[in-house]
C-alpha cells in the first residue's frame, strides 16, 4: 500500500475563506492520509487572532501532521519589537513547537524541513526566502543518515520553479539549493508561497553534459483556503509515496467543492525521477 500523504500550504487566516476551510478541513478528514503537511503562511499579517483562528482550523486536520512557517507567519513591520526580537513567537506558541519539523513516513522514508523565512535581509523584498550554511549542512546530514533505499522527502514553504515576476520568489542561495538537492538525493520537495500548482520535476531542463542532472519531484501546492489567489482557484495535492513511484493529484475548488482535477506520475530511475 501507498503512503499516502495530504499536502497543503498558504491558508493565510486574516485573508481567507471560512467556508472553504471548513469544507478542507472535512475532506481532509474523509481522505485520511497517513500525514498531512501545511507549508506555511497560517496568518496574514502575523497577528495574534489570525494565529488563533489557524490554530483552531489545524487542530481539526486529521493526525498525524506536521508545519512549518512561511513569510506571513512573522509580524508585520507595524509589529516592529516582535517582528525583529521574536519573529516565530506565535508561530511556536498556536501551530507548532519545532519550526522544523520532521517525520518517518512508515517504513518508506523520512521528511524533513526547514524554515526558508526570514524577518529582515539586505533587500527590500522581506517576503523572499533563503536557507543559511548551517540549514544546509543539518538537511544534508539528515539525509545522508537515511538508508539508500529510503525516499527522502523535504518540505519548506518558498519554491524553486518559477518564471518572470514570479522567479523573484524563489529560495536563495539557488546554485547550493540545487547541490543540496543532487548531493542529498532528495526525492520530493513540498513547498507552496505562490499561490499556484507546479507538479514538475527540478530542475526543469536537464543540460547536454555527460551526466544529467538528478532531477527532484515537486510539489508547489496552491492556496487551501486564501483569498488571495494568483490566477487559479483554491486547491491542494494529494501525494501517494511507493518506494519506485511517486504519484501527485491536484484537487482544485469548483463548483463549491473540491474536485480532483489531473494526476501525474514519476518513476524511479539511476539519475533521480521521471514522468512515466
Amino acid at each position: 500500500m501507498p503512503f499516502r500523504l495530504l499536502h497543503y500550504s498558504d491558508p493565510h487566516f486574516g485573508a481567507y475563506d471560512p467556508r472553504i476551510a471548513r469544507e478542507a478541513a472535512e475532506l481532509a478528514n474523509k481522505l485520511e492520509p497517513d500525514l498531512t503537511v501545511v507549508s506555511g503562511d497560517f496568518s496574514m499579517r502575523g497577528r495574534r487572532s489570525e494565529f488563533v483562528l489557524a490554530k483552531q482550523w489545524l487542530e481539526k486536520l486529521p493526525e498525524p501532521r506536521l508545519a512549518f512557517p512561511g513569510n506571513h507567519d512573522v509580524p508585520g513591520l507595524n509589529q516592529i519589537n516582535d517582528r525583529f526580537f521574536s519573529p516565530f513567537r506565535r508561530f511556536r506558541k498556536f501551530i507548532s513547537e519545532v519550526e522544523e519539523p520532521s517525520a518517518k513516513l512508515g517504513d518508506i522514508g523520512s521528511l524533513s524541513t526547514a524554515n526558508s523565512s526570514t524577518p529582515f535581509g539586505l533587500h527590500l523584498d522581506w517576503s523572499r526566502g533563503f536557507l543559511n550554511p548551517v540549514q544546509l549542512h543539518a538537511i544534508n546530514t539528515f539525509f545522508s543518515d537515511l538508508p539508500e533505499d529510503q525516499l527522502r522527502v523535504f518540505g519548506m514553504h518558498h519554491p524553486v520553479i518559477g518564471a518572470g515576476e514570479r522567479a523573484k520568489a524563489l529560495v536563495s542561495p539557488m546554485p547550493l539549493v540545487q547541490a543540496l538537492f543532487a548531493h542529498a538525493r532528495i526525492d520530493l520537495l513540498l513547498a507552496g508561497h505562490l499561490h499556484q500548482s507546479k507538479i514538475c520535476l527540478f530542475p526543469e531542463s536537464v543540460s547536454n553534459e555527460s551526466k544529467p542532472a538528478r532531477c527532484t519531484v515537486v510539489s508547489q501546492a496552491p492556496s487551501i483556503c486564501s483569498t488571495r489567489l494568483k490566477g487559479e482557484p483554491n486547491g491542494f495535492h494529494l501525494i501517494s509515496l511507493l518506494p519506485d513511484e511517486i504519484e501527485l493529484e491536484l484537487w482544485r475548488w469548483q463548483s463549491d467543492k473540491f474536485l480532483p482535477q489531473t494526476t501525474k506520475t514519476f518513476g524511479r530511475t539511476e539519475n533521480g525521477w521521471k514522468p512515466v
